[in-house]
């Protein structure tokens, strides 16, 4: 339930941006752009992790393993 709580917060965060995106210069643009992939990226994780708790722990481990070798 966290994890879902903090998507929807984060996805809240990002939402006026989107929603002022037009009419801004391209520089000010980029900018949220750039701001916008890693927390597009978390709430990813957030959602993964909410869906099946444990999987991305396991998914660490996994490619740990794999650096091992």
């Amino acid at each position: 339930m966290f994890n879902v709580a903090l998507a929807v917060l984060l996805l809240l965060l990002v939402a006026p941006v989107v929603t002022n995106f037009g009419g801004k210069p391209w520089y000010v643009q980029a900018f949220f752009v750039f701001f916008s992939v890693p927390v597009f990226l978390l709430v990813a994780a957030c959602l993964a992790s909410a869906t099946r708790p444990g999987s991305l722990g396991r998914a660490v481990r996994r490619r740990r393993a794999r650096k091992r070798r």
